[in-house]
């Protein structure tokens, strides 16, 4: 991903669970280029793996609930603290996230 002043981030996921149509289970960390872990670009504090689950709930034709669930894994108290802290902004880009998603699954 390239930020808005231009800097490339780079991510790792590591899936745990694959249990289609309903589930997805993964670890989340930043990286470098080749793959290895790596901290926060700008918060030193950040957990250096998150785990993530997204479920996949059927609502009627043409419709479906995603929940998203983000929490630190193997975390220091600190990194838990700087996780939290943190989580309106994840919020909002899991929110734009899928509306990106919504709007590229619209056109097609």
């Amino acid at each position: 991903m390239t930020a808005p002043d231009g800097t490339d981030m780079w991510g790792k996921f590591v899936y745990r669970e694959i249990a289609a149509p309903k589930k997805l289970t993964f670890i989340v960390s930043f990286s470098d280029p080749k793959g290895g872990v790596t901290r926060h670009p700008w918060s030193p504090n950040w957990p250096l793996q998150t785990m993530s689950n997204v479920e996949f709930d059927e609502q009627g034709p043409r419709r479906t609930k995603v929940t998203v669930t983000w929490l630190p894994h193997e975390a220091s108290d600190t990194e838990r603290e700087t996780f939290e802290a943190g989580r309106e902004s994840m919020k909002q880009g899991w929110g734009g996230t899928l509306g990106q998603l919504t709007g590229y699954l619209e056109k097609g």
